[in-house]
């Protein structure tokens, strides 16, 4: 990431996107992930008078950081990197005062580990105009 971009911190468990269901009356996801993408736009809402509303092409580096299982058999969290990441960039593009929407990002890097003992749980976003 080059100098000038935006680093935010959203204190919020990470969940993964969920399929989309299906239904006569409509489309809805999971009551979980329904949740989380609530807590992620009251999160978000602390930025509203400190970020620059972008215009222009954006690159996106996002860091999920998750709550260790008391027992796992792997060393990474369970979910796909890519459903991570849907629900935060849904959320900064609803709120409005991020950028116009989030088809603006030509550039996207994802991660996912643990957090550390003492380490907060949540979601590192970093993004920057393109040049």
């Amino acid at each position: 990431m080059e100098r000038g971009a935006t680093v935010i911190f959203l204190e919020v468990e990470p969940v993964p996107a969920s399929r989309p269901r299906v239904s006569r009356w409509g489309t809805y996801y999971g009551k979980t992930y329904d949740n989380f993408r609530v807590k992620c736009r009251e999160a978000l809402r602390q930025f509203q008078d400190t970020v620059k509303h972008m215009e222009q092409p954006i690159e996106c580096l996002i860091e999920v950081v998750a709550k260790r299982p008391k027992t796992s058999k792997r060393d990474y969290p369970r979910g796909d990197v890519d459903n991570f990441a849907k629900g935060p960039l849904d959320s900064m593009t609803s709120n409005g005062f991020f950028w116009n929407d989030d088809d603006q990002i030509i550039a996207l890097a994802v991660t996912k580990r643990y957090a550390e003992p003492d380490e907060p749980v949540g979601i590192n976003i970093t993004y920057v105009e393109s040049v």
